[in-house]
């Protein structure tokens, strides 16, 4: 079977109608924003990510969606530090959104899953953002509580972690320059979406680290799957990594060739999918303390190897 097609399948046999991606469907996000009110907190890059956080904004627009507080809100910087979490916490807070728009990719989107939690449950649980690392501590807090996050919908922009579609958040203590995860199926973003035609803008570099990362989570899961879920890990990676196999040449020779920029959305977004069946291990443990020197899919490429041979 065609890899491209077969992923295509996957993703929709995990995701559903929850997870909206493919070539040109940007112009979608009015529509499901209308579906959660009439203001909208747009965080995104207003730099070399702003002709796409206008369209969103043109489309939201179009639909009767205004921007909460008037402004797009800056997304996280790489690896998305604790301070900006904080900041973006505070833009939920004073703009009361009735849902968040998180454009931009693995950083931007994991910031606000974590601001979201913190806004939500900061007054009733703790507004110290350590609380809430390791398993299902936002979970519980909901349920002790009866709060309700406010959606989220994930518009990823980079091929890279699969934030969109998982119930992580990576956060950076930049003080020790290491990262810190929350894992919990709460954080999961109401809906997804991916625009594979925006990444064509994106740096080669990215988009390459994005591929690596890919192959990680997808090998890394494989390797470590247990009787129940081995079949469905080994099918996830031969597409992921034969797509990355096929295609990151095509994209190194053609940066601006969409069908390669597809080909590697859908190898990192079924990298998002195995992540969520099973866990990474040793060279994502290790990348984390890479944080300071090397992109994280990169530290995974590196890392990867000393684990596999």
């Amino acid at each position: 079977m065609d890899q491209m097609k077969k992923a295509y399948e996957l993703l929709k046999e995990w995701k559903g109608d929850a997870y909206v991606h493919g070539l040109g469907v940007l112009d979608q996000v009015g529509t499901i924003a209308r579906g959660f009110g009439k203001r909208a907190l747009v965080v995104s890059n207003t730099t070399y990510m702003k002709p796409v956080a206008d369209r969103v904004v043109s489309y939201l627009k179009e639909a009767g969606v205004e921007l909460a507080g008037g402004v797009i809100a800056p997304d996280a910087k790489p690896n998305a530090p604790r301070e900006d979490v904080y900041r973006l916490e505070s833009y939920i807070l004073h703009t009361k959104p009735d849902c968040i728009i998180a454009i931009g990719g693995g950083s931007s989107i994991d910031a606000c899953k974590a601001a979201n939690a913190l806004a939500c449950l900061g007054s009733k649980i703790t507004p110290e953002i350590d609380h809430y690392f390791g398993t299902d501590v936002v979970t519980n807090a909901l349920k002790e509580t009866g709060v309700s996050l406010i959606p989220l919908i994930a518009v990823q922009t980079s091929a890279s972690s699969g934030a969109h579609l998982t119930k992580y958040s990576n956060i950076t203590d930049p003080v020790v320059g290491q990262k810190k995860l929350i894992v919990d199926n709460a954080l999961n973003p109401t809906v997804a979406m991916f625009d594979y035609e925006t990444t064509v803008t994106m740096p080669l570099s990215v988009t390459i680290d994005g591929a690596l990362d890919a192959i990680a989570h997808t090998f890394e899961v494989f390797c470590g799957a247990k009787e129940g879920t081995y079949e469905k890990t080994k099918e996830i990676a031969e597409c992921a990594i034969n797509l990355v196999a096929e295609y990151s040449e095509v994209l190194i020779s053609d940066p601006k060739n969409v069908k390669a920029r597809e080909a590697i959305g859908l190898a990192t977004d079924l990298g998002g999918y195995a992540i969520m069946i099973g866990g990474t291990s040793g060279a994502h443990l290790t990348s984390f303390s890479l944080v300071d020197i090397v992109s994280h899919g990169t530290a995974c490429g590196i890392m990867n190897p000393y684990y596999a041979v």
